[in-house]
């Protein structure tokens, strides 16, 4: 039975990464201008709070991930036979730009700003990506008071922020964090979540959308929405544990589409928590370009610099 997905106020997205060719700018038209965040007085404790635990979500979307609106309603999608996972994994592969497209990329650069509306605070976003599974993702916010960093360099996993410091990702943070470093899921649904299963379809704002489920390290469900037309991800939700054991659901849409050397890249992601949501622009995609292999590994120290090219 069809069942239909509602998106909350104020929700927006993108997806991680996709992109082929030298570079590429994204059109200004989704760019949200940023507004300066005053962070001073009595503001400074909560604020500081609320951002902090911002940039504890912050990597769930930029892993691949704008502006965030509410999308349009619709009846749901009528019942109809449902493909198979290998046959709804390969219709995402062909939407995101197919297989020979994302074999001719072997570095991905993503920059871009996010934006917290509710706390008018807004920040920088770099994501950069290195065949087959080389990940660093970077996040300033309030002007570079609050930084956050995660990579993996195909065999260790750490993170680091301005709070906590350095940390080495162990156990089931270690192997999400292999999971997300895959730098091209969308070609390889099936075979990076081997347990997928197509449970039904439904309607995710104007798209109807194939829902599949598949399990993550940790004891997190997710759930893919995929458009059942050109297959590509319109929403995603993650549902399970945090590192306290709190049951957590964490939402992310993808939207406007844009096609780059033949690849199809979601220009706006939109994240919604139970507690916040907040917005990713991506101003400039960069790919094939250089990338030294050292800036995966974990530091020695605490890597607060830019990782910008």
């Amino acid at each position: 039975m069809a069942q239909k997905r509602k998106l909350t106020d104020g929700q927006m997205m993108i997806d991680g990464f996709a992109v082929a060719g030298d570079t590429a700018e994204v059109s200004q038209e989704t760019i949200i201008h940023p507004k300066k965040c005053g962070i001073n007085g009595e503001s400074m404790g909560l604020r500081r709070k609320l951002l902090t635990a911002v940039l504890g979500f912050l990597f769930v979307c930029v892993a691949p991930t704008f502006s965030q609106t509410e999308a349009p309603g619709g009846a749901p999608a009528k019942d109809v036979a449902l493909p198979s996972a290998e046959e709804l994994s390969a219709k995402c592969a062909k939407g995101s730009g197919g297989k020979e497209a994302w074999a001719k990329i072997s570095t991905l650069v993503l920059s871009g700003t996010i934006e917290i509306p509710a706390m008018g605070a807004t920040g920088k976003v770099e994501v950069v990506a290195k065949a087959p599974n080389k990940i660093l993702q970077s996040t300033s916010l309030a002007d570079g008071q609050f930084v956050q960093k995660q990579g993996f360099d195909g065999r260790v996993g750490w993170k680091f922020d301005t709070q906590q410091g350095l940390k080495r990702l162990e156990g089931a943070e270690l192997e999400e964090a292999r999971t997300d470093a895959n730098f091209d899921t969308d070609v390889r649904l099936k075979e990076i979540y081997p347990d997928l299963k197509v449970t039904g379809r439904t309607k995710v704002g104007s798209h109807d959308a194939y829902t599949a489920v598949a399990h993550v390290p940790g004891g997190k469900t997710l759930t893919f929405y995929l458009d059942a037309e050109s297959g590509r991800r319109v929403a995603e939700d993650t549902e399970g544990p945090d590192e306290s054991g709190k049951v957590e659901k964490t939402s992310l849409t993808f939207e406007e589409y844009k096609a780059v050397e033949g690849i199809q890249i979601p220009t706006k992601i939109g994240v919604t928590t139970s507690a916040f949501s907040f917005v990713i622009s991506i101003q400039e995609v960069k790919h094939n370009v250089p990338v030294d292999d050292a800036i995966f590994a974990m530091p020695a120290g605490n890597p607060t610099g830019t990782t910008a090219h």
